[in-house]
């Protein structure tokens, strides 16, 4: 990613610096400013900097280090020839970045708590002074997930959020679901329970899909073969986590990008004095739990390495971690490895990165269904890739992103079934196996021109080439083209764990492989035109070619059409926005079939209409002083074309080759679903206190059926396993020594499965295959009130860098009730563990 163009911050005053060529007897003392009224975090660190004699970049790369920044920029754009001579105390970064950047096109700009680009200033001649003497706001940091090579949030049409790495880290967030649930209004996830190594998203704006439901992930820029198995995150290694929301980011991003993106970006920054920095953590405890005879131990632990300055350093991480069996016969082990490496020179930048994720976790008893252990899922996903940032002149921006991304997945968890039909699958689908590797290029051109006196068009050009081989084996891979058939329920079956029940899947699960070839491609174009700085129009298209997916090509236009007005006002800033995009995911896909929802689908998958989302949002952004935010966001989306497994009545023969009735399930697009809501996300920070809180409210609804749909749902309807109203509050409290953390979130009124009844039924063989057959199953159907989360940690640091930590997950000992009563998830986790940096 490379700098792009904002305005200046201003200089502090009372800052007296001394600069120009070698002056060895510098001795300039440098008043100290005042912190918070000029600079926005974190440029409003207080530094102190003694430099002689050394040019304008080394002196950058030694405040980098001193204010422990990740520094970003472009080394030829810096006066090559000038040298400094500073004597500074207490004097914040940003004043002394000003002064450095003297007579360079350069200004700080804030990307995240710990990010700064210096990005070339673009100001135009027509442009107020006023509006150029601006000080930095939250709008101006760089965000690389709603542009192609990294633009100002200031202009963004669309709700984009960013989460970043040291707010992780200080409330010990470990995965995903719970990085995104911390401070990203519109989305829910499910805590993953024990013999699933896949994440489970219950809302993101309502519902895209069943079953699989999912954002687009990249990490680094990078897509991901299959987004839900990206669940671990290690704190210590992230720089942020960039979330665009809806299918507006599908114009930049393409198929599959039908409920949002989220992009993880690792750090490259250096230390403080380029040497080597290690930081390391260890952490063990228990977790109580109501479904095992003794409490499970806990652990986890994380190397990070680190060397070199902010233009030229390597990194490596290694996260450990293991959970006990809190459910008889089910245990968790997960080992997290990434390296990345980052080097300036000239006009570019090179950025590597590796990143390999290994789990195992055991599918066990479970204690509210009785059915029997059915071994485990084994998992290793790894990413390999790098980009090139090239800026040859002050008008144009190349980037190029090409990178391999597969996973190996051995398995299908039992308790991540979409419906209670499917519940007495559970030992066949524990034999199957899948693997996909992606291959990707993505090219991207950017130009940005003054067309008039305080006007600025910036126009965007992309293409983008992957190509995915997958592989299934046994159950995945059987019975293609047909319905796949349930075991024989009914008296004398056994039960749904007993061995005759399941003879009927065993036998036609296929022992070869089944092999998939995708070509995507995609072209696109937008085109932003920016009028003082204050009105912003943005419009859109993207071109994809899909084939391999279904038997002929597949060629959609992706559109997005947005525009903001941005107004400052002192210290105020208030900004109005509003857009409108649509997304498509092809009803064969990777995601899709890696679940069982895909197992023996593949004719039936590429017979159906693709899932599409279509939707406007209007948002407000303000923003108090640098201390105060408030973002108010109304979307209204349409999706169509959702895929679910509908369950029917067959006549088979049984494994005693006599005819029986079986279940069996096909896939069927339900219609049109409506998904609407408001999101609301505010921030606050009062002296050593942080606050965060988001809201959500949704409506996701049936407003239409498809021609020949059978299932259980009418039009009407509320979408299954959707919460209605979703909430988060976090606090952060530093004083001296002491860090005290807390967040909890929310989730309540959603309309699923009584799972736990469906279950004792089939156990006792007293349900017949007609009462789980189509629209029969609403009889099963329950409101769930709610549930909630509360996680808490506390951290004494005892002298320098080493740290005394305590945490606790799950602190209301919730186990059961989400998404449904079956599903059992860890109980309270209490653990403690040291931090230390050498």
């Amino acid at each position: 990613m490379l700098p792009l163009p904002v305005r200046a911050a201003p200089t502090s005053p009372g800052v007296r610096v001394r600069a120009g060529h070698a002056d060895p007897s510098c001795t300039v003392r440098v008043a100290a400013a005042d912190r918070a009224a000029l600079w926005a975090p974190p440029l409003d660190r207080l530094v102190s900097l003694r430099v002689s004699d050394l040019t304008v970049r080394e002196a950058v790369d030694r405040l980098a280090g001193v204010a422990r920044l990740d520094l970003s920029y472009s080394a030829d754009l810096l006066p090559p020839e000038r040298r400094v001579c500073l004597a500074l105390e207490r004097v914040p970064v940003g004043a002394v970045l000003d002064h450095l950047l003297e007579g360079s096109a350069l200004s700080p700009i804030v990307l995240g708590s710990a990010q700064v680009v210096l990005a070339p200033s673009r100001v135009s001649t027509g442009v107020p002074v006023a509006t150029v003497s601006r000080r930095t706001s939250l709008l101006d940091r760089v965000v690389v997930t709603g542009s192609p090579d990294g633009a100002a949030q200031r202009g963004s049409p669309f709700a984009l959020d960013v989460v970043d790495g040291a707010q992780l880290a200080e409330h010990g967030v470990s995965t995903l679901g719970e990085a995104l649930e911390l401070s990203v209004p519109g989305v829910w996830s499910w805590t993953t329970p024990a013999g699933s190594v896949t994440a489970r998203y219950g809302s993101i704006r309502g519902a895209s899909s069943f079953g699989v439901s999912a954002p687009k992930v990249y990490l680094d820029g990078i897509e991901v073969a299959n987004p839900l198995l990206v669940t671990q995150l290690d704190p210590a290694r992230v720089a942020r986590v960039e979330v665009i929301r809806g299918p507006q980011g599908a114009a930049l991003y393409g198929a599959d990008a039908i409920s949002g993106v989220v992009n993880i970006l690792t750090r490259h920054d250096g230390t403080p004095d380029g040497q080597r920095e290690v930081q390391v953590q260890a952490a063990a405890g228990v977790t109580s739990t109501a479904f095992a005879a003794r409490d499970p131990f806990v652990q986890e632990h994380s190397l990070s390495l680190r060397r070199g300055s902010a233009a030229r350093n390597v990194g490596l991480g290694v996260n450990v971690s293991t959970v006990g069996a809190y459910v008889p016969g089910a245990a968790e082990r997960r080992l997290l490895l990434d390296a990345d490496g980052r080097f300036s020179r000239q006009r570019a930048i090179y950025t590597g990165f590796s990143r390999l994720a290994l789990q195992r976790a055991n599918a066990a008893s479970s204690i509210p269904l009785a059915v029997d252990s059915v071994g485990g899922q084994e998992m290793a996903q790894y990413t390999v890739g790098g980009s090139i940032a090239m800026m040859p002149s002050m008008q144009w921006t190349h980037t190029i992103i090409a990178g391999v991304d597969g996973y190996r997945l051995r398995g299908l968890s039992p308790y991540s079934l979409v419906g209670p039909q499917q519940l007495s699958a559970a030992a066949a689908v524990g034999s199957s196996e899948g693997a996909a590797d992606r291959a990707s290029v993505r090219v991207r051109t950017v130009g940005r021109f003054d067309v008039a006196p305080g006007a600025l068009l910036t126009l965007t050009l992309g293409a983008e080439q992957a190509f995915t081989h997958e592989v299934t084996r046994g159950a995945m891979a059987g019975a293609v083209g047909a319905a796949a058939p349930l075991p024989v329920l009914g008296p004398g079956s056994g039960g749904p764990g007993g061995a005759s029940a399941f003879a009927g899947l065993r036998a036609t699960a296929a022992s070869g492989a089944s092999q998939t070839t995708y070509d995507n491609a995609g072209l696109l174009t937008q085109v932003q035109f920016a009028w003082q700085d204050r009105w912003f129009a943005s419009a859109g298209v993207r071109g994809e070619r899909i084939q391999g997916a279904t038997p002929n090509a597949q060629h959609m236009a992706l559109p997005m059409l947005g525009a903001a007005y941005v107004r400052d006002v002192g210290n105020t800033v208030v900004k109005v926005r509003s857009a409108f995009g649509t997304g498509i995911r092809p009803a064969r896909t990777l995601l899709r079939s890696s679940s069982w929802m895909g197992q023996g689908q593949g004719i039936l998958l590429s017979a159906l209409d693709p899932e599409q989302q279509s939707g406007t949002e209007l948002g407000v952004d303000l923003m108090l002083g640098g201390r105060v935010a408030v973002h108010v966001t109304r979307f209204d989306q349409r999706a169509t074309g959702l895929i679910q497994p509908v369950s029917r009545v067959v006549t088979a023969v049984n494994s005693a080759g006599r005819l029986a009735r079986t279940m069996a399930f096909t896939l069927q697009n339900v219609g049109a679903i409506s998904n609407r809501g408001w999101e609301v996300e505010a921030t606050a920070r009062v002296r050593t206190l942080s606050l965060a809180a988001t809201m959500t409210q949704v409506d996701s609804r049936v407003t239409r059926l498809a021609l020949g749909y059978r299932g259980d749902l009418r039009t009407g309807d509320r979408m299954l396993d959707v919460p209605a109203h979703t909430v988060s509050v976090s606090a952060v409290w530093t004083h001296g020594r002491w860090m005290l953390t807390s967040t909890a979130v929310h989730a309540a009124d959603w309309i699923g499965y009584d799972r736990t009844a469906v279950g004792a039924l089939l156990a006792a063989g007293e349900q017949s295959p007609r009462g789980l057959e189509g629209n029969n199953l609403r009889q099963y159907w329950m409101r769930y009130g709610g549930v909630t989360r509360w996680r808490a940690g506390m951290q004494f640091r005892l002298r320098g860098d080493l740290a005394f930590t305590a945490a606790g997950e799950n602190l209301l000992d919730v186990q059961t009730g989400a998404p449904d009563n079956a599903t059992v998830i860890a109980g309270r986790t209490l653990t403690f563990g040291v931090r230390t940096t050498f």
